[in-house]
């Protein structure tokens, strides 16, 4: 009987200490307490311990979630020893409303799970750390003090905590625990100071929306659903206070909504909301003029500079292919034309998962990375050495593979690549209508996005179209001849400007041009977020300048307008700040700007005056006579 007194003594005494030993000591106050715990007992081989603060809170009262709301602060912990760094979790938090108050938070018992950082792999587990936190109910009274935990070396077995700790940890938002919900558009009328939001929820359920942005001083209401579709719902949400609405136009709003049992956090810019939404048929009648601006703009960039040298690939196709079946003919451009559209799908999936994981995306942007560059730069020369029939010059076995893949004369491969080449080129123009169009769809929900591109690569392709349903048009190109050896040189020549260029901005974006020339005007200042807001409040007139190194028509707008002594004479008559905001590189202010006022491409120009009730957003495309006269209308009296 004893041994059996003598076991049951043990195996109490083994569960208590290994609780204990999963538990840090209390820190109290009269209304609240709360310590660290852990999910194992001991500290084995793991490098991140799973641990989570306890609060336990007497019945009326409540500590702050990541974003409290309308007052109080959330739950802070830092390690004494920095080694140990904290990543925090957030279970998804409940609404408290007070005389009109909203506040974000957790009653009851709570768990806030954490990771911390183990630098002493296999040894003991041993953390110290100062708690800043406030609970409130009628009043708030702060806990604050110094909160440990300690874990023995030994294996890593599941603590009394983990089961719990884990059900915490899985009520933290994320696209796992709302499969369901998605955000078609968010927009801002600041008129109304309302925030309108297009959304997919299951069921047509909302319980809640958790706003969060990163300017001080702004708070948000509970949604109202204004309107239920076979699509979805639109709902508003009220922003609070005194702050103006408009220093949200541009803003990266963390939204966590819930519908159902279903919650999920999302990252969206906000935009200006542009129609009614209220009216069910603003979406569909808004949609199709923006279709049809996309396939005109997609057309007018065959004939933008950036797509200038690939015209001339286009025109010794054409040549060559005079004394050809008109059967084979229609093959080659009809391949032609769909490697322009395989490009643009290819380009809205990539831009799709660049949006949906959070980055900020424009028309142009992957001319900001090198190592496209570089990849581009390659391809540019195989065609030109194709074109200048350079291939008989010895190089590596995995050069001439690869060459032979690209531009190789059997079958439709160098037809396929040069309409994706040319999709390419023409991404950093932003011609008449595509900036209207990628504004709409850069904006819109993934099926525009999707649809718009699509139909702009369709325009873009309707040369090569042209000529596949009427191959008969080949019959007016001249004969073959030793003339189409110099069509051939022509076309390398204009290739090898292009090449230039691109290995011109490869050189800025890795820095071999650091110190050489600014490739900015000495008549303007660089552009930034602060510098602008100073400068507007001077009472002066004020010109930005968006632009970049891989923009060919930013060039041409600075060479033919921007940087003409006539312009320059007027700027300076009327007191004009230049500012100029230099895009080569990623920087997520001047994305954040273009996003601002509705744009994703450059170029991009804008006025500010005290005379104009609202600014000047100028053309793509820059005449003198445009811009003096919007010169003379931000500076008259």
């Amino acid at each position: 009987m004893k041994q059996y007194i003598i076991i049951l003594f043990c195996l109490i005494y083994g569960s208590l200490a290994s609780s204990q030993a999963a538990e840090g000591p209390w820190l109290e106050n009269d209304y609240a307490k709360v310590r660290l715990i852990s999910s194992t007992i001991a500290s084995g081989e793991l490098k991140i311990i799973p641990a989570a603060l306890e609060f336990q809170l007497k019945p009326g009262w409540k500590v702050y979630w990541r974003s409290p709301g309308d007052a109080g602060i959330p739950p802070l912990l830092e390690a004494e020893n920095h080694e140990q760094s904290i990543r925090r979790f957030w279970p998804l938090p409940e609404r408290f409303s007070i005389l009109g108050i909203d506040t974000f938070g957790y009653s009851g018992r709570v768990l806030l799970p954490l990771a911390i950082e183990h630098p002493s792999t296999g040894a003991e587990f041993s953390f110290r750390g100062f708690l800043d936190a406030l609970v409130c109910s009628d009043i708030c009274v702060p806990i604050t003090g110094r909160i440990s935990l300690f874990l023995p070396e030994g294996e890593a077995s599941p603590s009394i905590h983990a089961q719990e700790i884990a059900f915490a940890k899985a009520k933290v938002p994320s696209k796992t625990t709302g499969p369901n919900i998605d955000i078609k558009s968010i927009s801002l009328n600041p008129v109304d100071r309302k925030i309108i939001i297009d959304i997919d929820v299951i069921d047509k359920k909302l319980n809640d929306i958790f706003i969060e942005t990163n300017i001080k001083g702004y708070s948000f209401s509970k949604p109202v659903v204004i309107r239920q579709s076979n699509h979805g719902l639109l709902a508003e949400v009220n922003i609070n206070g005194i702050q103006n609405p408009e220093s949200l136009f541009g803003q990266e709003l963390t939204l966590t909504i819930i519908s159902g049992q279903e919650y999920k956090e999302v990252k969206r810019t906000l935009l200006n909301a542009g129609f009614d939404f209220k009216s069910e048929n603003t979406f569909l009648s808004s949609f199709i003029p923006i279709l049809t601006i996309s396939f005109i703009g997609g057309f007018i960039l065959n004939f933008m500079p950036c797509v200038l040298p690939i015209l001339s690939l286009k025109v010794a196709t054409f040549l060559g292919s005079a004394s050809k079946s008109f059967k084979e003919v229609r093959k080659h451009f009809l391949v032609t034309a769909l490697g322009i559209l395989a490009s643009f799908f290819l380009l809205s999936l990539v831009l799709l998962i660049l949006r949906n994981i959070g980055y900020q995306i424009g028309w142009g942007i992957q001319f900001q990375n090198p190592i496209f560059l570089g990849i581009i730069s390659l391809v540019l020369a195989l065609f030109i050495a194709s074109l200048l029939d350079w291939f008989y010059l010895p190089v590596p076995k995995i050069a001439v593979k690869l060459s032979s893949f690209v531009l190789g004369k059997k079958g439709y491969r160098q037809d396929f690549f040069s309409g994706m080449l040319a999709t390419i080129l023409a991404t950093p123009c932003s011609a008449p209508f595509v900036g209207t169009a990628a504004a709409f769809a850069f904006s819109g929900s993934n099926l525009v996005l999707f649809s718009v591109l699509l139909v702009m690569g369709l325009g873009l392709s309707v040369p090569w179209l042209i000529f596949a349903v009427a191959p008969s048009l080949t019959s007016f190109l001249p004969n073959s001849g030793y003339w189409m050896i110099r069509v051939k040189q022509v076309s390398a020549f204009l290739l090898m400007g292009t090449l230039i260029w691109i290995l011109w901005v490869f050189t800025h974006l890795v820095g071999w041009r650091v110190g050489i020339e600014n490739t900015g005007s000495e008549n303007y200042r660089p552009w930034s977020k602060e510098v602008m807001k100073e400068a507007i409040k001077t009472g002066q007139p004020v010109f930005v300048d968006v632009t970049a190194d891989w923009c060919i028509t930013c060039k041409v707008n600075k060479i033919s307008v921007l940087e003409t002594k006539e312009i320059l004479n007027a700027f300076q008559q009327a007191e004009f700040i230049l500012l100029e905001a230099d895009w080569t590189n990623t920087n997520d202010e001047i994305a954040a700007f273009l996003a601002m006022h509705e744009r994703f491409g450059i170029p991009f120009d804008i006025i500010f005056s005290p005379q104009l009730e609202k600014p000047i957003i100028l053309p793509e495309i820059l005449t003198a006579k445009r811009l003096l006269s919007s010169i003379e209308k931000a500076s008259s009296e």
